[in-house]
Order: structure tokens, then C-alpha cells, then sequence
């Protein structure tokens, strides 16, 4: 796969003012996939956060239901990440937390339910979560660590229960923790990361790149912001705003992407790592990753 083919993102909440988890029908969701091809994405994670159980499975089908019949202008839905509810309240983000839970095994059969689900966000250090990992693995769900308090042994746990990846290192964990060194040691993990020159300082994105570039997935984290510029927007229940490119609840809390993978891969061949070397990370890894074809 090249880049005329088009860009894979794992991990995508929304573009062009519509949020996939409050989507009130299909043109809505077909709206945000033609803008995404514009951008040059030819298939992605549509990505839902922390939510109540019911909600995620509306959000579901309605895009499981346009995955069924895409058209040539649209990226295609290749599957569905929840990112939450099993996150860690201390590095939630703007997650609700009233509505974070433990991945108890009621839980993880109501995931397993849901069609088309190929990823799922969780923290490894709550309790039931290594159980919860090796059920998904063996259903061939991928498992990402993030929103997470975890340091070496939680996560050195999970990886050996079966989680495959981490999503957006650096942002929500420790940036100097035993959980990214452990990351940026096993040739056997893929990490995702923002490459936005918001998210994280190229100091750090240098640091994982000269590590383990071979192992970088690149994600937007894309909102519903993403596409229209300055404005107040959606993302799940919350309101955000964007200001100085930079999309943020009213706290001032990161709240996802407004970036484009093309700028990501720029933003890296800037800091000397050339295109040939940095394109799997938004082509075949990805894709790999998820078991997943065009």
C-alpha cells in the first residue's frame, strides 16, 4: 500500500462538525467518511468514548450500518474502537467519570456482542482488566493500554495476557514512565501516537522514533472539530472549543485531534525521518495491526 492508495487511522471520533457517537443518521456519518477521503484517510477505526453501554450500541450499529454500503468517495469504516470505559480516573482525561467502570466479565460479553468491534482502549491495572485482555485477545479483538496509571509490571502483564498496542503514547500515562520504556523496548508491540506538534514535543516523539520507529502507528485522534477550524463543537456530551489549533474542553483539557495524517508524516520527514521509512506507519502497520484489508 502507498500513499496514493490512501492513509489508515485507528483511531477517528469524528470530522467535519460530526460526532459518530451522537450521529443521528447515516448521511451524517457518509459526511464526515467524504471528508475524510478528501484528506486522503482510505480506511479507519471509528473511535467512541467513554459512554453508557446502550449508547456505545446505538453508535454501533448506526455505523456498522453504513460500513455495509460505502461508496467510492468515502473512507472506509474498517471497525469500531471504544476507547473507555475501563479507563484509570487519575488519567481519564476528559473522559466522563461517572461513567468509567471496571472490565468486568458482564462487561466484556456485552463488547463481545457488538459486531465489528476491533479494538478496545483499556487500563491494565484495574481490577478483572487481565482477564478482560486475554477474553478479547482470544476473540481477536485487539487490546491498546492507555488512559492508564500503569508502570512496567501492569503493562509487561498485559502484553504477555495478549494487548497488542498502546494508544497515543505519551498522552494519558506517565511520559517518563516504565510503561513507554517497556513499550519502546518490545519489538512485538506497536505503539499509536499523535504526531500533531500539539499533543507531544518533538523531543519525545524523537525519543520514540530513534527507539523504535519500525514500531510507530500514527493516529489523529480526530474530533468532530476536525475540518472546520475555530468554533465550539462536540465530543460526546462534552463541549469543546478550538483555540490556537489546539482542540480543548472549556478547562482547557485536551480533547482529541484536529490534525491530518499528511501533516504528521511532514512533521516527522522536518525532524529527518524520511517518508519511505515513516509511510508503513499509516499504511500496511495499521492495517496488520487489525487484520484488516482495503
Amino acid at each position: 500500500m502507498t500513499e496514493a492508495t490512501g492513509f489508515i487511522d485507528l483511531q477517528v471520533n469524528g470530522h467535519s462538525g460530526i460526532d459518530f457517537l451522537n450521529a443521528v443518521n447515516h448521511e451524517e456519518i457518509r459526511k464526515a467518511n467524504r471528508a475524510l477521503k478528501k484528506e486522503g484517510v482510505a480506511g479507519y477505526l471509528a473511535s467512541l468514548i467513554t459512554s453508557d453501554i446502550d449508547q456505545l450500541k446505538r453508535a454501533s450499529q448506526m455505523l456498522n450500518e453504513v460500513a455495509m454500503e460505502q461508496g467510492s468517495d468515502e473512507a472506509k469504516i474498517l471497525g469500531l474502537h471504544f476507547e473507555g470505559p475501563c479507563l484509570s480516573h487519575e488519567r481519564r482525561g476528559v473522559h466522563a467519570p461517572h461513567l468509567l467502570r471496571n472490565p468486568e466479565s458482564s462487561l466484556v460479553k456485552e463488547f463481545l456482542a457488538v459486531p465489528n468491534l476491533k479494538m478496545v482502549t483499556l487500563a491494565p491495572e484495574l481490577p478483572g482488566a487481565i482477564s478482560a485482555i486475554s477474553e478479547l485477545a482470544k476473540n481477536e479483538i485487539v487490546v491498546s493500554l492507555g488512559h492508564t496509571t500503569a508502570e512496567r509490571a501492569e503493562a509487561e502483564a498485559a502484553f504477555n495476557a495478549g494487548a497488542k498496542t498502546v494508544t497515543h503514547l505519551y498522552n494519558g500515562m506517565r511520559k517518563d514512565g516504565g510503561l513507554v520504556d517497556l513499550v519502546l523496548e518490545r519489538d512485538d508491540i506497536v505503539f499509536q501516537m499523535i504526531v500533531d506538534d500539539v499533543h507531544v514535543s518533538r523531543d519525545l516523539v524523537a525519543k520514540a522514533c530513534d527507539k523504535a520507529l519500525h514500531c510507530l502507528i500514527i493516529t489523529t485522534d480526530a474530533v468532530a472539530a476536525a475540518g472546520l477550524g475555530s468554533g465550539k463543537h462536540r465530543l460526546g456530551d462534552m463541549e469543546i472549543e478550538i483555540r490556537d489549533g489546539r482542540a480543548v474542553r472549556t478547562d482547557g483539557t485536551l480533547a482529541g485531534g484536529i490534525g491530518k495524517l499528511t501533516r504528521s508524516l511532514e512533521i516527522l520527514e522536518e525532524m529527518g525521518y524520511s517518508r519511505e521509512k515513516t509511510l508503513p506507519s499509516v499504511t500496511s502497520r495499521p492495517l496488520k495491526l487489525i487484520n484488516a484489508k482495503l
